[in-house]
C-alpha cells in the first residue's frame, strides 16, 4: 500500500513542466536549442522574476538571484538563487562564445516547486541533462494531498520518472530516516464497499 502511494505520488508529479520553466531560462542568454532538448508540455509563457539577472556568455552561464521565481501556467519555482549552465558550441565568426542548451541547472536556498496538485522543497536542487535526472537535497519535503514524505536526498529520473528518497541517518527508531504519512482512499464507493 505504502509503496504503491510513493510510487503514485512521484509518477503523478509533473516533471515535464519543472523542466519546461528551468530550460526556458536559458533562452534570455542565447539557447534556443533548450526548449528541444527538454520534455515541455505547456506552451504557456514563462515569467521570471529575480532582484537581478546576471548572464555572462563567454561562460554560457545565466544567473537569477534574489528570490528568484518562474512561473509557467500554474507552475511556480522559487529559489534564492537560479544559475543556468549552457552547453558551450564554439566561437562565432565575431570571436564571441556560443551557447546550446541547457547542460545544468542549479538551484539553492529555499528550493520550492508548487503546482495546484502538489510540491516539493529542498535547500538544493540540481537538473542535469546529460544525467537524466533531478537532485534536490538538504530538508526535501513532496507533498500531494495529505500524503508527505521526506527524507535528506531525492533523485528523480527524468526518462523513466523513477525516485529514490535517501536519508543521512540508519537505523531503526533514529530521527531523521526517510519517512512518509500516506492516507488510504476515502472513498470506499468504487470499491463496492457499502457506506455506513
Amino acid at each position: 500500500m505504502i509503496e504503491r502511494t510513493i510510487e503514485r505520488m512521484i509518477r503523478t508529479f509533473p516533471a515535464p513542466t519543472v523542466y519546461a520553466v528551468l530550460a526556458a531560462m536559458t533562452l534570455m542568454a542565447g539557447g534556443s536549442a533548450a526548449r528541444s532538448q527538454v520534455d515541455t508540455k505547456s506552451k504557456a509563457p514563462i515569467d521570471i522574476t529575480a532582484n537581478e539577472a546576471e548572464v555572462t556568455n563567454s561562460k554560457c552561464l545565466t544567473i537569477w538571484r534574489g528570490a528568484a521565481e518562474a512561473v509557467q501556467d500554474k507552475a511556480r519555482l522559487r529559489a534564492d538563487t537560479i544559475t543556468v549552465y549552457s552547453t558551450p558550441k564554439g566561437v562565432d565568426a565575431n570571436g564571441r562564445q556560443t551557447c546550446g542548451g541547457v547542460d545544468r541547472i542549479v538551484a539553492d536556498g529555499n528550493v520550492y516547486y508548487v503546482t495546484p496538485d502538489q510540491n516539493a522543497r529542498g535547500d538544493h536542487a540540481v537538473y542535469s541533462q546529460s544525467q537524466d535526472e533531478v537532485v534536490i537535497t538538504g530538508n526535501v519535503i513532496i507533498v500531494q494531498g495529505n500524503d508527505v514524505a521526506r527524507g535528506d536526498k531525492l533523485t528523480l529520473t527524468i526518462s523513466t520518472r523513477d525516485a529514490k528518497m535517501e536519508s543521512d541517518t540508519a537505523g531503526p527508531r533514529k530521527l531523521g530516516r526517510v519517512r512518509g504519512v500516506f492516507y488510504p482512499n476515502q472513498d470506499d464507493s468504487k470499491s463496492g464497499t457499502p457506506k455506513s
